[in-house]
């Protein structure tokens, strides 16, 4: 090596010296850890295991995110998942910290959409519903859901649409009540008569919590009451209540 590129690398500083090693043309971000260390695991989830750590004033490039997790691969090719939180810590190229964004309980408070999975009872047997929600502001969303229900004598299919009003939307246990209509679809199981299946239109008032839990993630759980508006005489009525996990965007 001559002794002028000698002398240029040595007062170049540890930034340059760093693409110069990793080559500028290879795709993704560079940083530098500056915690102690960073722990990878081999998936985007803390229930994968934890196989390596970077230490401070190492470089890695990051290669793709999910939600909060981030792959990174290091000078010799090995590639994990980092904690975005983690990565939230390091600096780039210039020395600057970087710029990622970390879902907290401030995103949580301004999400504008989401979804989730719940489960609980209706009238006493097993439902399991799904729904997306859409928030206009922090207090007011719209949402569709889908249920099933499995009874010993009929299943049960329920669509709805729900307005939800969510008072307190910067509370980390936030209080929320819904209101909504939609259908519901009973088909009774076979018995030694001939079963009559029924479709009616439902309406129903609830109230539930939120509790937010990390990142994207919090728990949801509601009571609802139903009015079944039949074609007989009187309607009926039934009750439910759901717990489950949702995410938010």
């Amino acid at each position: 090596m001559p002794i002028a590129t000698l002398l240029l690398m040595l007062c170049l500083p540890v930034t340059a010296w760093a693409g110069w090693l990793w080559g500028d043309d290879e795709p993704g971000q560079r940083v530098q850890v500056v915690e102690p260390y960073v722990a990878w695991r081999t998936g985007p989830a803390v229930g994968y295991p934890v196989f390596h750590s970077s230490e401070q004033g190492e470089w890695l490039r990051l290669l793709q995110r999910k939600t909060g997790w981030m792959k990174v691969r290091d000078s010799k090719g090995r590639e994990g998942w980092v904690a975005v939180a983690d990565i939230a810590q390091t600096r780039d190229a210039t020395g600057e910290r970087v710029n990622l964004s970390v879902p907290d309980m401030k995103a949580f408070s301004e999400r504008n959409i989401e979804a989730g999975i719940m489960m609980g009872e209706f009238e006493g047997a097993p439902v399991t519903a799904g729904y997306g929600g859409y928030w206009f502001t922090p207090n007011l969303a719209a949402e569709l859901w889908g249920s099933q229900v499995l009874g010993s004598a009929s299943e049960i299919l329920m669509v709805n649409a729900n307005i939800v009003h969510q008072p307190f939307p910067h509370w980390r246990v936030s209080p929320f009540f819904t209101l909504g209509i939609g259908h519901i679809w009973v088909d009774p199981k076979a018995t030694l008569a001939v079963p009559e299946e029924r479709d009616n239109s439902v309406g129903h008032a609830g109230l539930g919590l939120r509790v937010y839990i990390t990142e994207r993630y919090f728990l949801r759980a509601e009571f609802k009451d139903y009015k079944v508006f039949t074609r007989r005489a009187t309607n009926e009525e039934a009750t439910e209540w759901k717990i489950g996990l949702s995410i938010f965007f």
